[in-house]
């Protein structure tokens, strides 16, 4: 298969007219007609992503967050700079889907994680999904049922209402919809949440967690079991932890 032919398959799944305005998701670098032997599926297009795709043999990296999001630098002394010297170095094909996998899947992916039923979307353009928990549950089980299914050790928690049962989900960075959500559900998950959003959550008797950003590599598993069966090439995953640690 050449890399076409793997950009069909995401975009099958993953149309790219669904990405934001602001959004640069698809094709970022590479040959389109270069011969794909493997793949790493990661969550960010950066250095730390690329060279475990090189060391790993893949000529092909998808991620979720692209490289292409700020103005355009070949200048070699700057990260990007050395991203793309690096990937044409070393002939690397770089795919990714951001609002467009957000749009379809992310947020599915997540809900379910949680273990939420009935998941539907949650507001117009279909970012966010909102589902039921199969039980009511007090803020501090829900808080520590959220720490258990993402997988993560630390949530930033605002809010009191403590009888919890509809919830919305938004991975990533979701404070622009707590306004649409925030009527709709007893609690409301995403991340990179700013100090001021904690008073909404407050003043509309809402609970807002905020799970960090991180919790997107839910994506790698998902997404290369989809290019496995698809494409019946080796698919690694990248690795790549979080970029903040919570000391």
């Amino acid at each position: 298969m050449i890399v076409q032919d793997i950009i069909d398959i995401m975009e099958s799944h993953f149309p790219e007219h669904l990405q934001e305005e602001w959004d640069k998701s698809g094709f970022q670098l590479g040959d389109r007609k270069q011969q794909v032997t493997k793949i790493m599926v990661g969550l960010d297009a950066d250095l730390r992503t690329l060279n475990e795709a090189i060391e790993q043999g893949c000529n092909m990296l998808i991620t979720h967050h692209p490289f292409l999001f700020n103005k355009l630098s070949l200048d070699f002394d700057t990260s990007t700079g050395q991203f793309i010297q690096k990937a044409i170095m070393h002939h690397v094909a770089v795919y990714s889907a951001h609002t467009n996998l957000d749009k379809v899947a992310m947020n599915v992916w997540l809900a379910k994680a949680t273990l939420l039923e009935h998941i539907d979307v949650c507001e117009e353009d279909g970012l966010v999904r909102k589902g039921q928990l199969p039980q009511v549950m007090n803020r501090n089980d829900f808080v520590n049922h959220l720490k258990k299914t993402l997988h993560v050790d630390v949530v930033k928690v605002a809010g009191v209402k403590d009888n919890i049962q509809s919830v919305a989900v938004c991975g990533g960075s979701g404070s622009d919809y707590i306004d649409a959500v925030k009527n709709q559900v007893d609690a409301y998950v995403t991340g990179d949440l700013k100090y001021h959003a904690g008073m909404q959550a407050y003043d509309d008797d809402f609970l807002l967690v905020d799970v960090g950003h991180h919790v997107e590599v839910i994506m790698v598993e998902k997404l290369a079991a989809i290019l496995r069966e698809e494409s019946s090439l080796e698919v690694a995953e990248s690795t790549s932890p979080d970029y903040y640690q919570y000391l």
